[in-house]
């Protein structure tokens, strides 16, 4: 049975909470206009009082750039809904169902670059399926970068396929 990826929040979850409020915030407006309507309070309908401002035969600016801001962010919750979510994890080969995290490869990866010989110092940086190792050298020490890729890739073999580029800098004396 293969159960579901890792995956981060969709892209619109954010949106949800944004649109609830709204919501909220309509449901409020309709309240107050309906208790001022009904004489149940001493104020005059927001609603009505809004409606009243915009009753002019000539589109003001601000309702032109409004119109305009509202089309495009009606247009970027569109896109963000049908965006699937990323990945959270990494799938591991086998035969069972495992998943690594980006920051698990990263320390894996770090750990052993570090190990290479001549190696002083590694860091990592995993972006999707590449992972970027930037070594610092020993001084007049003959590390290459084939032992530094070989390295890495030993340890993370059957964790992830990933891309490794390796870029070393000799340190100062």
């Amino acid at each position: 049975m293969k159960l579901r990826e890792p995956r981060r929040r969709p892209a619109a979850s954010w949106l949800a909470v944004l649109g609830a409020i709204l919501v909220l915030a309509l449901a409020v407006l309709l309240a107050q206009h309906a208790a001022a309507e009904r004489g149940w309070i001493d104020q005059p309908s927001w609603l009505r009082e809004a409606l009243a401002a915009l009753d002019d035969r000539q589109p003001s600016t601000w309702v032109l750039v409004g119109g305009a801001a509202a089309v495009v962010l009606g247009l970027w919750f569109l896109v963000a809904a049908f965006t699937p979510a990323r990945r959270s994890h990494l799938p591991a080969d086998g035969p069972g169902d495992l998943w690594v995290s980006p920051r698990a490869v990263e320390a894996i990866a770090a750990d052993a670059a570090e190990r290479a010989p001549g190696v002083l110092h590694a860091a990592t940086e995993l972006r999707r399926r590449r992972l970027r190792v930037k070594a610092l050298l020993a001084p007049g020490h003959e590390a290459t970068i084939a032992d530094i890729l070989e390295s890495v890739g030993d340890r993370l073999s059957g964790l992830a396929e990933l891309e490794v580029s390796v870029q070393a800098k000799e340190g100062g004396r």
